[in-house]
């Protein structure tokens, strides 16, 4: 899904084969404060296109290649006189050739987002323009001045002071604020089988094992008579180490990165440790095939059928917070058929803190682009960063999407709860189209959903909204929440000490050198190969055998090298979190 990395030998193709190029019009428009006013009765996106300034979007998050179209299309036109084309790597069908054609041009696009790494290598070799003094000039944008002089300032041989990036998925909230009301990775079972057991307490994964065998012997298949498992994995995630098991390390306190478990506390261990957490999951996993709860296909299947079997309620367990959506609507939740958290006491959740820093990619100009088109595009970041355009992007259409009360804040309408899943019409005033046809294909945000909009006092994403948690609750939810003493997940777990925040960071990490990139493909395809069939292992002692072999085998493919380089790298990422943490 990501581009590939440029390596030195195509910096120096870069350096070699281009000059930086330095120096349309400018169309002052009126801004409103939030909503679809913007949209005007008297402009068509059917202008002629003389008139409009196109711009060139490389975006390596985008799923769709070509011109933007439909009701985000016209905003633009109306507001900015603009329209983009838009320059997708994932879909491209050689993503990482388009990257390197494009780099060795010495032109990426107009806007260009990319993975921080790449980033980092095209500021270096003179693709990005510095973009310091603009954002002196803007509105939004300059409320993020921390963030973006703090992304800055870990470009290597920067200090801050000069400017190129603008992180993705920014909030305005703080380092440590977490406005979910779950988790990230947690255990979620079927809320009407496991109120049919009277919600027995569970101290540990083996009490959670006994509660699903009981569940997977009560309920053998779902209402169409397909068979019902407790689990059912996934092959087609796996990277360094099988990804499943990477997700609920996160239960016990710690996060699987490359060949090191980073933990809530600040502290490393090597991801084969014999008393760390992948260890730990990877033997629960093995336990729950010698009961039979494992789901047969799981060692060939990819996602998409297991994605299958979770929205025909063939799979007792979740624990991604996403997978809800999957299953869950308001009518089921009312009827008790819904999945929601099963408290585990034992249990000390990792959960990242909202991305007050950004996250993973950034925004920037093209260093080719002359003054008044870099202008224009500042102009244009900033509306996308502040409360008007982030709306769009986050939650659609006044008056189609979502109504404003008199209280100033969002509900969503009926089409608004359909529109993106079911590409709703969008009536002709707003530009027509389908619904998720028309959503900005560039398919990456300034301001993150978890930000709080300025004219609501409510963060942007839906789903975080009074109105709409309000009108979630459900006959499970209020069950649930009277049995355990909470609103939601969250307060929950703050109140047991089950939850530690970790402040999310946004820094640049050394890429892998050739060398560790060998060893760590090589150590990768080991520990897949080996924790897969642990898991399906005839014997404890089997299962500790390969374990210990497997560990052997590492040592020959230079896993400590590995393990250095990552804890190395990682290790800044523990420092910016201690920083994060006393800034709060």
């Amino acid at each position: 899904m990501k581009n590939g990395k440029v390596v030195s030998k195509l910096l120096a193709v870069v350096l070699s084969l281009f000059i930086v190029l330095t120096g349309c019009s400018a169309n002052d428009t009126a801004s409103r404060e939030t909503g679809s006013e913007a949209v005007t009765e008297n402009s068509s996106v059917t202008e002629a296109d003389s008139d409009l300034l196109e711009l060139e979007v490389y975006s390596v998050a985008a799923n769709y290649q070509g011109e933007q179209s439909g009701w985000f299309a016209k905003i633009i036109q109306d507001k900015f006189n603009i329209k983009l084309n838009i320059i997708a790597p994932q879909v491209s069908g050689d993503g990482k050739a388009l990257y390197q054609t494009r780099c060795a041009s010495g032109d990426l696009g107009d806007i260009i987002i990319l993975d921080n790494s790449d980033f980092q290598d095209c500021v270096q070799a003179g693709l990005i323009a510095d973009i310091t003094n603009e954002l002196q000039t803007t509105t939004n944008l300059k409320t993020y001045t921390e963030q973006i002089k703090t992304y800055n300032s870990n470009l290597k041989g920067e200090d801050g002071t000069k400017l190129y990036g603008i992180p993705c998925n920014m909030t305005n909230t703080s380092p440590t604020t977490y406005s979910d009301i779950r988790v990230y990775s947690s255990p979620m079972l079927p809320w009407d089988y496991y109120s049919e057991l009277d919600c027995p307490e569970m101290n540990n994964l083996e009490d959670l094992l006994n509660v699903m065998e009981k569940i997977q012997k009560a309920h053998p298949t779902n209402s169409s008579q397909d068979p019902v498992y407790a689990l059912s994995l996934w092959s087609d995630w796996d990277n360094t180490s099988i990804e499943t098991v990477n997700q609920i390390t996160k239960w016990y306190g710690y996060e699987v990165n490359g060949s090191v478990l980073l933990s809530n506390q600040g502290d490393m261990k090597e991801l084969t440790d014999d008393t760390g957490a992948y260890y730990k999951l990877l033997h629960f996993f093995y336990e729950a095939n010698q009961r039979g709860l494992i789901d047969p296909d799981s060692g060939t299947q990819d996602w998409e059928s297991a994605c299958t079997k979770m929205k025909n309620k063939q799979v007792l367990l979740m624990w991604y917070n996403w997978q809800l959506g999957f299953y869950n609507t308001i009518d089921r939740g009312n009827n008790n058929d819904a999945y929601i958290y099963a408290p585990v006491s034992d249990m000390n959740f990792y959960q990242t803190s909202d991305t007050y820093y950004g996250e993973t990619r950034a925004w920037a100009i093209g260093s080719q682009v002359d003054d008044n088109k870099k202008a224009k595009i500042i102009e244009f970041l900033d509306w996308l960063s502040g409360p008007e355009g982030n709306t769009y992007l986050q939650d659609g259409l006044e008056g189609f999407n979502y109504t404003v009360g008199d209280d100033g804040k969002y509900t969503l309408t009926k089409e608004g709860e359909n529109a993106l899943m079911a590409n709703l019409d969008v009536p002709e005033e707003f530009g027509g189209g389908g619904y998720s046809d028309g959503m900005c294909k560039i398919n990456q945000w300034i301001g993150s959903g978890s930000a709080t909009n300025t004219l609501t006092g409510e963060p942007y994403a839906s789903d975080k909204w009074s109105s709409y948690i309000e009108s979630n609750k459900t006959t499970m939810t209020k069950e649930w929440s009277e049995k355990y003493g909470a609103d939601n997940q969250v307060e929950y777990l703050k109140k047991t000490g089950q939850l530690t925040i970790v402040p999310s960071v946004n820094i640049i990490l050394p890429s892998d050198s050739t060398d560790i990139a060998l060893i760590r493909g090589q150590c990768g395809q080991l520990i897949c190969d080996t924790s897969w069939q642990m898991i399906y292992a005839g014997s404890e002692e089997e299962f500790k055998t390969m374990w210990s072999n497997m560990k052997k085998q590492l040592d020959g493919l230079g896993w400590k090298d590995l393990v250095t380089f990552d804890m190395q790298k990682q290790q800044k990422v523990i420092d910016a979190r201690a920083i994060a943490s006393g800034a709060q």
